[in-house]
């Protein structure tokens, strides 16, 4: 099975876990309060395609590295998950970002494996720190409108883009903060937010890891 083939075997298995599965943990997600959701719980199908739109995206940005897949074919899937679950009610749940960490360091691992490329796990590691440590001083910012969980979040996303190198992680964290500060600007011109509120940062913050992810993934 030649590359092409392997990679869009990946994406298949990929698929056929995020469609059942994801609309069951994006339904379960509550809002921290116990209000109700903002927003209904989107159709299985609905969650379908969303996610089949950005595995197919990733797939084809990372086919001639099939050993890469596994990692952010993960990361897309639960991705999705976590930008609907966000918009719906403000939360990224821990359980799903949390067991992230180890499942995205366990598959970057054998990437490594895959790749002879151990070298590039010390990248991930650093990046992932160094991008927690500056959300989370961005965090302590008043007025900053991050959560907790997009700290939590974004050390997970320097991760994964420190894999591809410094330009992606710096490209990917700057697009994320730039379409969150457009989108808030876009929710306050039509009258839809007011200053103190908070903006459902994650979606932006994932969408600027796919957009790295697409640029520097071949």
């Amino acid at each position: 099975m030649g590359e092409i083939g392997l990679s869009v075997l990946i994406a298949l298995v990929a698929l056929a876990v995020a469609v059942p599965v994801g609309h069951r943990v994006v339904a379960g997600v509550l809002p921290p309060d116990g209000d109700e959701p903002r927003h209904a719980a989107p159709g299985t199908a609905a969650l379908g395609i969303a996610a089949a739109v950005v595995v197919a995206a990733v797939t084809a940005a990372l086919h001639r590295h099939p050993g890469w897949l596994p990692a952010y074919l993960y990361l897309s899937v639960v991705g999705v998950w976590l930008a609907v679950a966000d918009l719906r009610v403000h939360r990224l749940p821990d359980l799903l970002v949390l067991p992230s960490y180890p499942v995205l360091a366990a598959l970057l691992g054998l990437a490594a494996l895959v790749d002879g490329a151990p070298g590039r796990l010390l990248r991930v590691a650093i990046a992932g720190a160094a991008c927690w440590l500056a959300f989370l001083a961005l965090y302590r910012l008043p007025g900053a409108g991050l959560g907790r969980g997009d700290v939590k979040l974004v050390g997970l996303l320097g991760g994964a883009l420190g894999w591809l190198g410094w330009p992606s992680v710096v490209f990917g964290m700057f697009a994320g903060v730039v379409l969150g500060g457009v989108a808030a600007l876009v929710l306050l011109a039509a009258r839809r937010a007011r200053w103190h509120d908070r903006l459902a940062y994650g979606p932006f913050l994932l969408a600027g890891t796919l957009l790295a992810v697409l640029a520097g993934g071949g």
